[in-house]
């Protein structure tokens, strides 16, 4: 049995490392437009998300970082999530004017920045998209998808968890459990996962105007 379970742990490490992410951008920002004459903005996460919320909050980070990278000046994420939470701000491209202006006040910024953020099997997909609050005019938006490898991470979740499963017991019903278990862990991005979606972000934008 433990050489099996050796076995299945050499596997799964293997299988961690094949594969290669690829990572594709597009974007494109309102003709004329100039940053210089935004002074804030708040990030605002959107709806829809199918991603685990420690690697949500570390790929809004990095978008933050790529903001402050071009010279934007960008609300504190914590005040930013208290406003959305005392609006039960719908964030999507259905908010309603009244919301838009309502938090765009609360934040005095002006402008707002919706991410949306999606995993799709081993993909990742991501879209901003960069709006006046009061009129809902849109600045930029920038899109972009790639391949995070996570079919593999949760397939050597899978096997990890069988192996477990099976130093427990030798019943099929524990096997199947521990596979289950561990296959479930791949909705959260492992390492390398996090580090190709941060490509993704950086890709996404790249046609982000700079400020000063």
């Amino acid at each position: 049995m433990k050489r099996i379970t050796g076995t299945l742990l050499l596997l799964s490490l293997s299988l961690a490392m094949w594969g290669c992410s690829s990572t594709e951008g597009d974007g494109y920002a309102q003709p004329g437009f100039n940053g210089n004459n935004i002074k804030h903005i708040a990030i605002v996460n959107g709806e829809g998300v199918t991603i685990a919320e420690t690697s949500r909050q570390a790929l809004l980070d990095t978008f933050q970082l790529e903001f402050f990278r071009r010279g934007w000046s960008v609300i504190a994420r914590a005040n930013v999530v208290q406003a959305v939470d005392e609006l039960d701000f719908q964030s999507s491209d259905f908010a309603s004017a009244r919301d838009r202006k309502e938090l765009g006040n609360i934040l005095n910024v002006d402008a707002l920045v919706v991410v949306n953020l999606a995993s799709l099997g081993e993909n990742v997909s991501m879209t901003a998209k960069m709006f006046d609050p009061e009129t809902g005019e849109m600045y930029w938006m920038g899109t972009g998808e790639g391949s995070l490898n996570t079919g593999i991470g949760a397939l050597t979740g899978a096997f990890v968890g069988a192996a477990v499963g099976n130093e427990a017991s030798d019943s099929n019903s524990a096997s199947g459990l521990g596979a289950l278990v561990g296959g479930s862990l791949g909705a959260q991005f492992g390492p390398t996962q996090i580090k190709n979606a941060k490509k993704v972000v950086a890709a996404v934008c790249e046609s982000l105007p700079r400020r000063g």
